[in-house]
């Protein structure tokens, strides 16, 4: 099940559309229907509703699940949990350019869950980035790929941030936004802002095990940084096992004690709508971080691995 590159996805300065992850879910979708076109079975033409979400978030899975299968190696069920909120971002919301990823005002992206990885390179493969060929995912976790078994942001062009040991990524995410922070109030001026992007971030709860995501987490409440948004992948899952055997506190109201805004998605697995709701509503308050708890099941879509 590969899926090509869309073209000319891009045009300078602004996000990349929807039509970008269409186009390839499209294109799996044509070379399903030739292998379906070369059977001798015969059928009558039927009227169905195409479903665009579902398809770009299944490319995104499946790439994902492809190239864990190839290498025999990775972790397919984070980035089949978090596809619907990878695709919402780099599909709608993110600010980005692919023919220019160092531009400067862009907004930044950090995968705190590092492990998942091929989330992200799945998604700047399907939005266009060079960095991230089809071959490239085909090389996943081998020696001397630009796909290593955790994003590596001297490697890969379009990854922010090295992530790997759980906690790193989010409080890598809370100084990006400290800088965009910081940069807006020295260079903007009235009608001129040239500093003007948001900080976003997918973690697991692993993450919020660590003690550095407590310590930097809570600083970020301190300062009220508006354009930081974190999801937290809420699909009761460590390394341990399920939740309950090792992570029983009150993550909501931890955070609200920080001085987060605190939204929850009950339904992150299918329900894109609700996600692009909280989005918004976390954009609205422009004095708290947001920590968006987005209630998944890891592995979605798989009928033997999921959860």
């Amino acid at each position: 099940s590969e899926t090509a590159t869309p073209m000319s996805c891009t045009s300078a300065g602004v996000a990349v559309g929807a039509a970008c992850f269409a186009a390839a879910a499209a294109t799996a979708s044509m070379q399903q229907g030739a292998r379906r076109r070369a059977s001798k079975v015969t059928g009558h033409a039927t009227a169905v509703a195409v479903d665009v979400d579902t398809d770009c978030i299944n490319a995104i899975r499946f790439l994902a699940v492809d190239a864990v299968n190839k290498a025999n190696s990775g972790h397919p069920g984070a980035p089949m949990g978090q596809a619907p909120i990878g695709y919402v971002l780099f599909a709608e919301e993110m600010k980005l350019n692919p023919a220019d990823p160092q531009w400067v005002d862009r907004d930044r992206f950090v995968l705190s869950s590092g492990h998942g990885c091929m989330l992200q390179y799945s998604l700047l493969h399907l939005a266009g980035y060079s960095s991230v060929s089809l071959d490239d995912i085909k090389q996943f976790r081998q020696w001397g790929s630009k796909t290593p078994g955790h994003p590596e942001n001297f490697e890969t062009e379009g990854i922010e941030v090295t992530t790997g040991p759980l906690g790193m990524g989010i409080s890598n995410a809370v100084g990006l936004a400290v800088a965009e922070a910081h940069q807006a109030a020295v260079y903007n001026k009235a009608g001129l802002p040239l500093v003007d992007h948001y900080t976003y971030c997918i973690m697991g709860d692993g993450c919020l095990q660590e003690g550095i995501s407590h310590e930097s987490c809570a600083y970020a409440g301190h300062l009220g940084l508006g354009k930081l948004i974190a999801f937290w992948d809420d699909n009761g899952i460590t390394i341990d096992g399920h939740t309950e055997l090792s992570f029983t506190e009150d993550v909501v109201k931890r955070y609200e004690a920080y001085g987060w805004q605190v939204l929850t998605v009950e339904n992150g697995n299918t329900d894109v709508d609700a996600i692009r709701k909280a989005i918004a509503e976390a954009k609205a308050c422009t004095d708290k971080p947001t920590l968006i708890k987005v209630k998944t099941v890891i592995g979605y879509g798989s009928p033997n691995k999921a959860d």
